[in-house]
């Protein structure tokens, strides 16, 4: 049986208010594998080189979502095409929004006592299996994740982002109120999200209408925060994502968020909706947000599906 490795970012907002907490994931591990704290990309980098290095079969991430995402960047990179070891996220970020797209839930230390108390009965682990998500910024190096958004997903990340210095699951519903007041005022946060930027999109070598989009959103995991599950068909087919394109006022998409949370479908006249291989967008340094940590481009994205992946569900 393969080994468990560990990266927990000691910056998480969670694990700030956990002190001590990989002191005690390391106790509580064992023999059963290693735990390195890592926060930057570059240390990180080298805590997943050696974790894979050392062979483990389970990857384990100690932080919230934009921590996953320096992972699984760093891991897809390591392996090269080889196959990836599985996923076990701990959770101790902010909002977790990926983690609870797969219904994980508890604290880094509760998660990983289950999952350990199921390997040592020799129970077989429970898994979902996904798509990374891989994007190239104007042909540089990939990027890899689960979840992007551009335009208005971007002003409400920073929105969310400057409430204040721990932002939490409560500050995001509050924004989100507090967008939709402004769109019944026509207050300065609903002008900045209904912008409309000039912005080319070829998904799978058909251009999209030029009518302009309010926010692309991509992804391989239906949750995008706070229970909105507006790419539920994001495993419709292997080696695809989901793709929406949204088009529609602000407020008439604030009315489709009760269908969002239902997992229903997009209305026709709300927004372009597509699997998708491949998803190329042009625009004038396209900013956007990947798993929490929000990047830009000098002129083009190309979005595709990299590896897959067995995220585990303890």
């Amino acid at each position: 049986m393969g080994g468990i490795g560990i990266v927990s970012d000691p910056r998480a907002r969670s694990n700030r208010a956990r002190p001590g907490l990989a002191a005690r994931l390391r106790a509580r591990l064992g023999g059963d594998g290693e735990v390195l704290e890592a926060h930057e990309p570059a240390e990180v980098e080298v805590a997943v080189r050696r974790l894979c290095a050392a062979g483990v079969e389970l990857l384990g991430v100690s932080g919230g979502d934009a921590a996953g995402q320096r992972v699984v960047t760093a891991l897809a990179q390591a392996r090269s095409g080889a196959p990836l070891p599985r996923l076990l996220l701990l959770r101790g970020g902010a909002m977790d929004t990926v983690a609870r797209g797969q219904g994980i839930a508890g604290t880094p230390e509760t998660i990983l006592r289950a999952l350990l108390e199921s390997r040592r009965r020799g129970q077989p682990l429970r898994t979902v299996e996904r798509d990374l998500l891989r994007v190239e910024a104007d042909g540089g190096p990939p990027q890899f994740g689960f979840l992007l958004g551009t335009g208005a997903a971007v002003t409400l990340v920073e929105a969310w982002q400057g409430t204040g210095p721990e932002p939490s699951p409560l500050s995001a519903v509050l924004v989100l109120l507090r967008a939709l007041g402004s769109a019944v005022r026509g207050g300065p946060l609903a002008g900045a999200l209904s912008r409309r930027e000039p912005v080319r999109v070829e998904s799978d070598g058909e251009e999209w209408p030029d009518d302009g989009l309010l926010a692309l959103l991509a992804g391989t995991t239906p949750d995008v925060g706070l229970g909105l599950r507006a790419l539920e068909r994001c495993a419709e087919q292997a080696g695809f994502f989901h793709a929406v394109g949204l088009t529609a006022p602000l407020l008439a998409l604030a009315l489709d968020l009760p269908r969002l949370r239902a997992g229903r479908p997009w209305r026709r006249r709300h927004a372009y909706d597509q699997v998708a291989r491949e998803l190329i967008l042009t625009a004038d340094r396209p900013r956007f947000v990947l798993d929490g940590n929000v990047l830009a481009a000098e002129r083009q994205l190309r979005i595709s599906t990299g590896p897959g992946i067995e995220i585990v569900v303890p």
